[in-house]
């Protein structure tokens, strides 16, 4: 059983590495508290909450420090959880049982080059936890992964039924059959009709037949009202964002001139607020590389204003705790 960068079962983030850490628990004032009685039941949370783990070092181009990858990744969902331990982290977002399905993005995958490598701390990680090679399914990860590591087969194809969605129906993946638990590892990146495609885009366009009837308007109402689907909604566990090298212009596609490195892991049970600190990153990197912001505030963004309706997260800023680790 593949383990080659690890050895406790039940990891802390080391004192070395906590001592490299600025949070911004200490360091940048907390955004307003998010009421849990904003959203409707049954997704209904006491705090939309973003965790980001950034290092200078973890990323140099496609090259990913391993080890630094794996303690940036205890520490987000240490963070997220507030466990002491990556082990219990795991235990308090998935059952024992579950078929956990980590859904990666294959758009540009090869490009940014960072999937592998986190796929295997992701995989290493659920293992640590306990949860065996026959219960992670890999989802569009590179196929080197799946060799290496013989994680359990993706159910190919698609449902014999087509599941209607209110503004659309399609037909819905069958590893959605196969899978109880759905990780979702997508990148940060730019996308030209959706202005933006990270967590519930990699879901709602990675997941059904025939994504490409489903782009006008922005993408909306199509991404909120596909997430919604219980079949999806109810099986996301954790959104764990790709943000070591960022396509900040030109998405969904990208080319060396269309990446910056960002160092950064994200993570947050929700994927709406994630998408909109994703909204905040990419203006940033644009800000700093003289581009129009993609959106003056995300709630702006159709899709993400479709998402808060239908009670799928908070799209605005201020209601979103964005803390913010740094690890030297």
């Amino acid at each position: 059983m593949p383990n080659p960068d690890k050895q406790n079962s039940a990891r802390k983030v080391s004192r070395r590495t906590f001592l490299g850490i600025a949070s911004s628990a200490a360091a940048i004032p907390a955004l307003s508290a998010y009421s849990q009685d904003v959203l409707p039941k049954p997704l209904r949370r006491s705090s939309a909450r973003v965790v980001e783990v950034n290092s200078d070092y973890v990323v140099i181009g496609p090259t990913v420090h391993k080890v630094l990858l794996g303690e940036m990744i205890d520490a987000a969902l240490q963070a997220t959880t507030k466990k002491d331990t990556t082990q219990a982290a795991w235990r308090t977002l998935l059952r024992d049982r579950d078929i956990v399905g980590l859904k990666f993005n294959a758009s540009a995958q090869q490009i940014i080059g960072t999937s592998s490598t986190l796929a295997g701390v992701l995989i290493e990680s659920l293992m640590e936890a306990g949860w065996p090679l026959d219960r992670i399914v890999c989802i569009e990860a590179p196929k080197e992964v799946i060799t290496r590591y013989q994680t359990r087969p993706v159910s190919p194809g698609f449902q014999a039924t087509t599941a209607n969605f209110g503004s659309g129906s399609d037909h819905l993946a069958r590893v959605l059959d196969q899978i109880t638990a759905i990780i979702n590892v997508p990148f940060l990146k730019t996308h030209n009709i959706a202005l933006l495609t990270c967590c519930l885009k990699n879901l709602s366009h990675g997941l059904i037949q025939h994504p490409a009837r489903f782009h006008g308007q922005g993408c909306s109402p199509y991404i909120a009202d596909i997430v919604a689907l219980p079949a999806i909604r109810d099986k996301l566990r954790i959104n764990i964002v790709d943000a070591l090298r960022v396509v900040y212009k030109g998405g969904p596609s990208a080319s060396n001139d269309s990446i910056v490195d960002h160092g950064s892991i994200l993570v947050s049970t929700d994927p709406v607020a994630m998408d909109a600190v994703g909204v905040s990153i990419l203006n940033d990197i644009r800000s700093r590389e003289r581009l129009t912001s993609l959106a003056v505030a995300p709630e702006k963004v159709p899709y993400l204003a479709q998402a808060q309706a239908l009670g799928l997260g908070v799209a605005k800023l201020f209601d979103i705790d964005f803390d913010r680790m740094r690890m030297g």
